[in-house]
């Protein structure tokens, strides 16, 4: 009966008939301490599967440009900066680790699967044992059950009778467990320089420079598709290409000797905590220096003029226009470069007062049309240096477009308006609008509460001077001092309402979870920061911005708005991944090129 039962299902096996395992190609992604397979555009896999086929040994440009693939080698290179080669593969079976990791086998590997595969659906003949090396198999158990199975002998405590540890992994010959993109659009509408702060590449944290700029310029693709449809299914908008600049390399290099000497000085205890910051913090007092803050500014200079070159050199059909971005000390460095630029077309005198170095600094070969300051702390850089003010006719000279955006709690942001007129001090920065087109919900509530209190303030302070109009014989000074003193009285009733106003849900935010909200801690506090209005609006913005507001923050999750001070390391780290931040980039370049956001999209296109 056995025998027949096993007769029976190759019999319902062998009625399916073969077709060919797809074959994709896939790179090593270095994510922190391990290594991910994850596949190329379909667009790329395409490119690559050609070159293989023509047995072609040419370098194949791949994923926009920025790599180039040898396949002969089996690698990739970065093409605009210096990184070490990244392993390619071409893929066809895997096995799966963990029930998510996901390895291809090596391609003479499957090249064997693949034949035994084709062998037992074309004979009917399943339950096969195909050894891969010793102590580790693969059975073909039916066209849909496949294990891949490892071995290890372990021997008893007499080094006798051995005991085999089994371990089975899920094997799979289909790419429906990946999530594969159709590819980057080749047409670049603008190129985004992004410079880096302290640290080895991205700051704080533990990914590399590339990494977050990878998952930035992602996030920017996602948002034209969803946010900017009706102009990106036109065709007529394309994408903007975003390259990373590193300098922390160049400072650290055994050429200068820093590290060294840093080693030479350092204290032997806490040596973790140490190289942190000698990796890290001490890049600020570097900076500080003349002689090392002329060098890393000479160096991002130079960077970015080579790889504008080259990428022109390599696109020519490319007509964009360049914009600027820093985050943290990489916006200082770009403020101080971009303040001693000589535009190309005249060549005037500069005001180089903002900085503590000369006009002696390297030139661009471009003159970037906006500058994005992510975290920036270049306000307290310039009130350090002695400057109290940069005053309204302050403007870059090459660069007419600037923008400050800073999440809530990042510690080391600061505002620049202030300085560029005191009275900017009292209005609010503008608020980024959330990617969803609208306020967080306890921003909404928030601003509710603050509104209502207002306006039970100003209810109570009409009836009060209306009841001392009534008695003409109280003096101007008295009456003066009941009413500064009845609106302390007011404020603190208004206060004190609102903290006994019961408990508020979040809901509709799948994003964000269901988070319960205390209408006390959305009080906004307004006694020295007012809204700018039309009854204030001739206060004067400066040229820094071409007369347009410069301070934009970000709108705090639901969880940081409850403690600030356990979510400040990771505010000033936020921007990479923030699709507000992305947005808001894309529109301001896109503003200029004439599209702007689709006038409805639902919440679906969103996620």
């Amino acid at each position: 009966m056995g025998n027949q039962a096993g007769a029976d299902e190759n019999a319902s096996t062998s009625d399916a008939s073969y077709k060919p395992a797809v074959i994709h190609w896939f790179l090593k992604r270095p994510i922190g301490k391990d290594n991910i397979w994850t596949p190329f555009s379909r667009y790329d896999s395409a490119l690559l599967e050609t070159a293989y086929a023509a047995k072609s040994t040419e370098m194949i440009s791949v994923e926009g440009g920025r790599y180039d693939a040898d396949i002969q080698q089996r690698k990739k290179v970065p093409v605009y900066w210096e990184g070490d080669p990244i392993e390619i593969k071409r893929c066809s079976w895997f096995y799966k680790i963990d029930n998510w990791k996901i390895i291809p086998f090596d391609e003479s590997i499957a090249k064997r699967l693949e034949a035994e595969y084709e062998k037992a659906v074309n004979t009917g003949v399943w339950h096969k044992k195909i050894s891969i090396e010793r102590g580790k198999y693969v059975i073909l158990h039916k066209p849909t059950l496949i294990a891949y199975l490892h071995q290890n002998r372990i021997p008893d405590p007499w080094g006798g009778v051995t005991q085999i540890n089994t371990t089975t992994y899920e094997v799979r010959r289909d790419l429906k467990e990946f999530q594969i993109e159709d590819g980057e659009t080749e047409r670049v509408d603008q190129l985004l320089f992004v410079v880096h702060g302290i640290g080895v590449d991205s700051g704080l944290t533990l990914r590399t420079l590339q990494e977050v700029v990878d998952e930035f310029r992602e996030l920017g693709q996602k948002l034209i598709q969803s946010h900017f449809k009706t102009s990106s299914n036109a065709n007529d908008m394309g994408r903007v290409e975003i390259l990373p600049i590193s300098w922390h390399g160049r400072l650290h290099s055994e050429e200068l000797g820093i590290d060294k000497r840093l080693k030479a000085i350092t204290l032997e205890s806490m040596p973790k905590l140490r190289n942190f910051a000698n990796e890290t913090l001490l890049d600020i007092l570097f900076y500080t220096s003349p002689i090392y803050g002329y060098r890393i500014r000479k160096v991002v200079v130079e960077s970015m003029n080579r790889i504008y070159e080259k990428y022109c050199a390599r696109h020519p059909k490319f007509n964009g226009n360049i914009s600027v971005a820093g985050h943290s000390l990489g916006a200082v460095i770009l403020f101080d470069i971009m303040c001693n630029q000589i535009p190309h077309a005249e060549n005037d005198n500069i005001d180089a007062s903002t900085s503590s170095f000369s006009i002696d600094e390297s030139q661009l070969n471009f003159e970037p049309h906006h500058f994005f300051a992510l975290g920036s702390p270049i306000g307290v850089f310039l009130t350090v240096r002695g400057r109290e003010k940069l005053g309204l006719n302050f403007q870059l000279p090459t660069c007419q477009n600037f923008f400050n955006i800073f999440h809530p709690y990042d510690p080391v942001a600061y505002r620049m308006e202030s300085l560029v007129n005191p009275k900017l001090s009292a209005i609010l920065p503008v608020l980024i609008p959330h990617y969803k087109g609208r306020m967080r919900m306890h921003l909404e509530l928030k601003e509710k509460m603050r509104r209502v209190g207002q306006d039970l303030k100003s209810r109570f302070m009409n009836t009060f001077r209306t009841t001392l109009n009534n008695f003409p014989l109280l003096g101007a000074k008295m009456r003066t001092d009941f009413i500064n003193a009845m609106n302390e009285e007011a404020e603190q009733a208004v206060t004190a309402e609102l903290q006994n106003t019961p408990e508020e849900e979040e809901s509709g935010n799948q994003q964000n979870g269901e988070i319960q909200l205390k209408s006390s801690n959305a009080v906004m506090e307004t006694d020295t920061q007012i809204e700018l209005s039309p009854s204030n609006n001739d206060i004067s913005l400066g040229q820094l911005n071409n007369n347009n507001r410069i301070d934009y923050v970000l709108q705090e999750g639901p969880l940081e708005y409850f403690n600030e001070y356990i979510f400040a390391i990771n505010s000033h780290v936020s921007y990479w991944d923030s699709r507000d931040t992305v947005l808001f980039i894309l529109r301001q370049i896109y503003k200029n090129l004439g599209h702007d956001l689709d006038i409805q999209i639902s919440d679906e296109s969103m996620q």
